[in-house]
């Protein structure tokens, strides 16, 4: 028999629950109780496939933490709402790389000694803010911060700059494009830099924009949710 076939995570969800429960060095065994609950009275008829992903991936995290560390997190009613959060979050993923950013926001919460939990879950709720694109985007502007990896933006497909001869189908994607930026923006993910401004004046007029001059770059709020992603900036690193 192969490893996938003798996999329980891939047949069914109270077989996913039992495989959870036997994590590596009774580190896992609450995971089971809990989310048995959660399946069947909070969330019935989810996707499994991607909530077992998430929980292979949490236990495999999980499973790396001392027994006194799970035992606080057990005991702890926000970080077990932290794990609910996650799965909710994972059952909406399209992609298995956004799950495993997930399962990261959620370990470090879970596995903090600092007693702001409550503040940390609000990076869980900023994630949830995001798509998949919006992500792209922001962790471009992080590797590419400072003098991070110049080729940042390469898998990143960005719209041509809209000039008079652009077709509407090239405005809309520009105007598709800015749109994310302007969430990362709203978010405080990204912030507006309008340089080096000598008291009493104005950054330049910026006829395009109708604002001031400004270059886009990644906040440090924004550094820090891809930290705590999985995903940090060169200067962070």
């Amino acid at each position: 028999m192969s490893d996938k076939e003798n996999d329980a995570l891939d047949r069914n969800t109270r077989d996913v629950l039992a495989a959870v429960a036997k994590g590596a060095a009774g580190a896992v065994p609450f995971v089971g109780g809990i989310l048995s609950e959660f399946i069947s009275e909070v969330i019935p008829g989810l996707r499994q496939d991607r909530l077992v992903k998430y929980l292979r991936l949490l236990e495999q995290r999980l499973s790396q933490l001392e027994q006194d560390k799970i035992e606080r997190a057990i005991s702890d009613p926000e970080r077990i709402d932290l794990f609910e959060r996650g799965a909710h979050q994972a059952v909406r993923a399209t992609t298995d790389k956004r799950i495993a950013q997930i399962v990261e926001i959620v370990f470090n919460g879970m596995s903090r000694d600092d007693a702001d939990i409550v503040r940390r879950k609000r990076l869980a709720g900023l994630l949830d803010q995001l798509d998949n694109d919006e992500i792209g985007v922001l962790n471009a502007y992080g590797q590419s911060y400072g003098s991070g990896k110049s080729d940042a933006w390469t898998e990143i497909p960005r719209p041509a700059p809209v000039n008079m001869q652009s077709t509407t189908s090239e405005i809309d994607a520009d105007a598709l494009f800015n749109l994310g930026k302007e969430n990362l923006l709203r978010l405080g993910l990204l912030r507006r830099n309008f340089g080096t401004v000598k008291k009493g004046e104005y950054p330049p007029f910026d006829a395009n924009s109708g604002g001031f001059k400004s270059r886009m770059e990644i906040s440090y709020l924004g550094r820090l949710l891809l930290r705590e992603i999985g995903l940090p900036s060169p200067i962070d690193t």
